[in-house]
């Protein structure tokens, strides 16, 4: 069902389509929530109909409902990913044309593209229905699959647009940028030297461990988040392991005289300063999105008083 979904929210080519979508959508799923609920109360209190048949309706209709609501919010986020894709797009573009007088700030999210949709948990939580979309509506109540990439983008949403390679609507979270393979390096060069931040969830997986080696080499370290990300069973069975991962980076960055803490189980976000070693750490858990957020609030300002600085030394 979630490719039909794509395959639908892909021929959207205009940020106007993915707003019109999104709001339809929402619109949708309200209405069949309150028709549901409408149907399994008419038939609950029809004292005319068979109990039998009165228990049947009530439970096919909220059944039904609960189902066509759940397709409708999935198309409702796959639209709002379908934005971001097309704002990373442009971004990208307009760097690549030299037309960044009015670019938009951005967060460049680096990652192992095996680690997409790895790390995760299901957990309990309140859903507003509509609220993204059309105001405050109804809270419900729903287990849910918390992706670390989109606690991520939320977390990061205020500060600028969380931007990455790979294939448009592959995952939710940051906008993906679709580049060939003879180019990529390029590309995330030309990203790395405008990024605002950086995001880098590290890997010594060839393509992130050449990413780290430019990373480390460039001076663009210092205006990086390093995630240590919280370890899932589910993602060591899935083929990818990030404590292996973590202990295979720590190499990279020690041969470049870095120093790297020990893997953390619950997560744990890093930032350099300028010398060699992490001036700030901070615990995370997989829900870590204000931690997230107010590390990146930290390294912007921090970015903020270096500028200054050379600005008063110049």
């Amino acid at each position: 069902m979630h490719m039909k979904i794509k395959e639908f929210v892909e021929r959207v080519e205009s940020q106007n389509g993915t707003d019109s979508g999104r709001r339809l959508s929402m619109v949708a799923l309200i209405f069949t929530l309150l028709m549901g609920t409408f149907i399994a109360v008419f038939a609950a209190s029809r004292p005319q109909l068979p109990p039998a048949l009165a228990l049947f309706v009530f439970v096919t209709a909220l059944v039904a409902s609960v189902l066509i609501a759940q397709i409708l919010f999935d198309l409702e986020g796959w639209y709002e990913q379908r934005k971001r894709d097309l704002d990373a797009e442009e971004i990208f573009q307009s760097l690549r044309g030299a037309r960044d007088e009015n670019l938009v700030p951005f967060i460049l999210y680096l990652r192992p593209f095996v680690s997409t949709g790895k790390i995760a948990a299901e957990k309990s939580k309140l859903l507003r229905v509509g609220a993204s979309s059309i105001g405050n509506g109804p809270l419900m109540l729903a287990s849910d699959r918390v992706e670390f990439e989109e606690e991520i983008e939320k977390a990061l949403r205020p500060l600028g647009k969380l931007i990455a390679l790979g294939k448009p609507l592959e995952h939710m979270g940051a906008g993906r940028i679709r580049v060939d393979d003879n180019v990529w390096q390029d590309a995330i060069k030309l990203l790395m030297d405008n990024a605002e931040m950086i995001v880098l969830l590290p890997s010594p997986r060839p393509g992130t461990c050449w990413e780290v080696e430019h990373l480390l080499t460039s001076g663009a370290l210092e205006k990086t988040i390093v995630v240590d990300p919280p370890n899932d069973r589910g993602s060591i069975e899935d083929g990818y392991d990030p404590i292996s991962e973590w202990h295979g980076v720590r190499d990279t960055f020690h041969e470049h005289g870095y120093e790297l803490p020990e893997d953390n189980e619950e997560g744990s976000l890093i930032i350099f300063g300028t010398d060699k070693k992490p001036s700030k750490i901070s615990r995370i858990g997989l829900s870590g999105e204000n931690q997230v957020r107010k590390f990146a609030k930290q390294l912007r300002k921090l970015l903020r008083d270096k500028a200054k600085g050379n600005r008063v030394e110049g």
